[in-house]
C-alpha cells in the first residue's frame, strides 16, 4: 500500500463516514425525522418557567425556620428571627449602639405589623424607664 492511499484512508476515517441522502440508521445513527431541528430544544415537554416566590414570603419562609443552638451546655430549638433577636439584644445589653439602633427598628416594624398578635415589646433601662435609641451626628 502506498503512502498516498494510507493517508486517504486515513482522512476519510477521521472526517467519518461518507454522507449519503441514504444513511444506514444504527447505533449512534438515529433517523433523519427523529433527529434534534437546529434550535429545538431537547425536552420539550419540561419547557416551563418557575415562577418566582415573592420576598415576603422567602424572608417570611427563613424567620420561620427553626435551628437548634446550644444554650448552657442544652440544646434548644428556635426561630431564626427568635436567635437574631436574642444576639442582638446580648450586644445592646453590653453597650452596642448599633444593636440596639437595629432592635428598636425591629420593633419600630413590628409595633406597626397588622396580624392577629402584633409583636409588642418595650426596651428599659435597669430602672425602668424607656430607652430610645441615640440619633447619628450629621
Amino acid at each position: 500500500m502506498s503512502k498516498q492511499t494510507r493517508l486517504a484512508k486515513a482522512s476519510q476515517a477521521q472526517s467519518g463516514p461518507p454522507v449519503h441522502k441514504k444513511y444506514a440508521v444504527g447505533y449512534g445513527r438515529p433517523p433523519e425525522h427523529s433527529k434534534w431541528k437546529k434550535g429545538q430544544c431537547g425536552n420539550p415537554a419540561r419547557i416551563r418557567k418557575r415562577t418566582a416566590k415573592p420576598v415576603v414570603a422567602t424572608i417570611d419562609e427563613f424567620f420561620a425556620s427553626e435551628h437548634v443552638v446550644v444554650e448552657n451546655g442544652l440544646p434548644k430549638r428556635r426561630s431564626a428571627l427568635e436567635i437574631i433577636l436574642l444576639q442582638l439584644h446580648n450586644k445592646a445589653i453590653c453597650g452596642s449602639t448599633r444593636a440596639l439602633n437595629v432592635l428598636t427598628k425591629y420593633h419600630e416594624f413590628a409595633a406597626t405589623s397588622v396580624g392577629p398578635n402584633p409583636f409588642k415589646a418595650l426596651l428599659v433601662d435597669d430602672d425602668g424607664n424607656p430607652i430610645k435609641p441615640r440619633k447619628k451626628n450629621g
